[in-house]
């Protein structure tokens, strides 16, 4: 059934926004179109470090992502059509998808017709310039549908962007959920041992350490809703490849005992997906070792467990590092091992739009 109301009328607002300002709105409108287009199968995540991909579009219950770089017009030509100058260097990510759309004034909504263009065909059909003596790739399109537009074959209406989503390859693919699983529900930073507080400082300790091992190599991306196993996704840069992290926190208290809990209904495994217990002592500072799990391990081990920590307990044990090298152990782990086997879900080749 329809809705009685009738869309409201453009707003005469006056908008004298600062570029800044533009593009944040152009990012948030893209993360809201793609996650109700996706409606309710996907995630958007956003990178705390910008380095060259604006959002992530995640099948929900796996590690399926999509990189997503944004590019918004205030303003066209007369006939619709728009340049960009794309550096070099903003096409790090050796895979993703370039998102070039129009927000006309007053900003406050997108234009139909958006373009969804891969990094590999922006490199290939764009003329090669030196803008304000920057490497740049040039690109005009036509948010008109002019006749001679020569990226047609990646434009589409807003409205079939749900067709686009689902011709991602693997996206419509039968998830096998935990047997106790049912409606999926957000997450709040309070499913955790301690405080809401507590579980975030966990995240950006957990942050702190991947970017200082990582030195520039990877993004580090959080959901904007959290609705899965999934705290941090981690993006590989030179291979492509995501890995997630799932953290959890425990004390480590005058009992030298911890219960160490995994949420069961939205949990799901992955290869590259695992599990961080970080330890905390009463004064919140991380202890001397952490845990790393493979999420595979997680039915085995038991999804909620007391156990000891110092002794630890036997079958932990081989799970245990120091924290201080938990960055770099996670990456080599997660990355490097697999560094010259890409596997499908790391790089997507999805038909064009249109």
């Amino acid at each position: 059934m329809g809705s009685p109301l009738k869309p409201r009328q453009r707003p005469p607002w006056k908008t004298q926004l600062a570029s800044a300002q533009f593009g944040d709105i152009a990012e948030d409108l893209i993360g809201l179109t793609f996650a109700a287009a996706a409606a309710g199968s996907g995630a958007v995540a956003l990178p705390f470090v910008d380095r060259g991909v604006d959002l992530y579009l995640r099948r929900l219950l796996t590690l399926l992502t999509t990189p997503l770089q944004v590019k918004a017009f205030a303003h066209v030509e007369p006939g619709g059509s728009a340049t960009l100058n794309i550096p070099v260097e903003d096409l790090r990510a050796a895979s993703g998808w370039w998102v070039i759309v129009h927000l006309p004034a007053p900003h406050d909504q997108l234009y139909r017709r958006m373009y969804l263009i891969p990094v590999a065909e922006i490199r290939h059909r764009s003329q090669r310039v030196t803008d304000h003596d920057v490497e740049s790739y040039r690109i005009t399109v036509s948010f008109a549908g002019a006749a001679d537009d020569p990226l047609s074959q990646f434009a589409l209406d807003v409205e079939d962007l749900p067709s686009w989503i689902a011709n991602i390859p693997g996206w419509t693919n039968p998830i096998v959920p935990n047997s106790s699983i049912g409606a999926v529900d957000a997450l709040s930073g309070g499913d955790d041992i301690g405080t809401v507080g507590t579980a975030a400082l966990s995240n950006l300790w957990a942050i702190q350490e991947l970017e200082r091992a990582a030195n520039g190599s990877i993004v580090v991306a959080e959901d904007r809703t959290r609705l899965d196993t999934v705290s941090l996704l981690i993006h590989h840069l030179r291979t492509g490849r995501f890995a997630g992290l799932h953290v959890r926190t425990g004390f480590f208290d005058e009992t030298r005992r911890t219960h160490f809990e995994v949420k069961r209904l939205h949990f799901f495994t992955d290869p590259n997906l695992w599990v961080l217990l970080v330890l905390r002592r009463r004064d919140q500072s991380v202890h001397d070792f952490a845990l790393l799990i493979p999420s595979e391990d997680i039915p085995t081990l038991g999804f909620s467990e007391t156990m000891t920590l110092d002794p630890l307990t036997k079958r932990f044990r081989k799970y245990q590092l120091r924290a201080e090298d938990f960055g770099k152990t996670f990456l080599e782990k997660a990355f490097a091992a697999r560094a010259d086997n890409v596997d499908r879900n790391s790089r997507l080749h999805l038909r064009k739009a249109g």
